[in-house]
């Protein structure tokens, strides 16, 4: 019998064994678990990826403490109601992993479409001319309402 994905209610990894590193959040704003991480000017520092980042190192994991559902309102569209704050200690994985993201509002997505680094942390589509080094990884479903400010998406990662 064919099995899929499970949706697990509060945390970012679906499926795989992640590399994890431990890291210090440094800037803040809208920093939440399922945004894409990059190295702040300290090695051992972390801020939230910008648009196009091609040096995106992972994404924000679920602190083992606490619940997603703490990190934003209950609908799928709900907007971000906690944040980390300086200074807070956060793992980010990466590997051959399937995990949750956002994806920016109004992006049309479907299975199997690169994903890039888009604002805030979020992913987007690639365009077809879009360079490789940007790919962060590769969508698994197609989202009901990509209108939503807080689309969640299965991403396969590829860094």
């Amino acid at each position: 019998m064919p099995q899929g994905l499970i949706t697990p209610n509060n945390s970012i990894l679906y499926a795989g064994q992640p590399e994890i590193q431990e890291m210090e959040v440094e800037t803040v704003g809208e920093f939440c678990p399922g945004k894409l991480v990059i190295v702040d000017t300290a090695d051992y520092q972390c801020q939230v990826a910008g648009v196009d980042a091609s040096d995106v190192l992972g994404v924000a994991d679920v602190p083992s403490d606490q619940k997603l559902s703490l990190y934003f309102t209950p609908s799928a569209g709900g907007a971000v109601t906690k944040t980390f704050t300086a200074g807070d200690q956060i793992r980010v994985l990466r590997g051959d992993i399937v995990v949750k993201v956002i994806l920016l509002s109004g992006e049309t997505i479907t299975v199997g479409e690169r994903l890039a680094a888009a604002a805030n942390g979020m992913v987007k589509a690639i365009t077809a001319d879009g360079p490789a080094e940007d790919v962060v990884g590769y969508a698994l479903d197609t989202p009901a309402d990509m209108a939503d400010k807080c689309c969640w998406i299965l991403m396969k990662m590829t860094i």
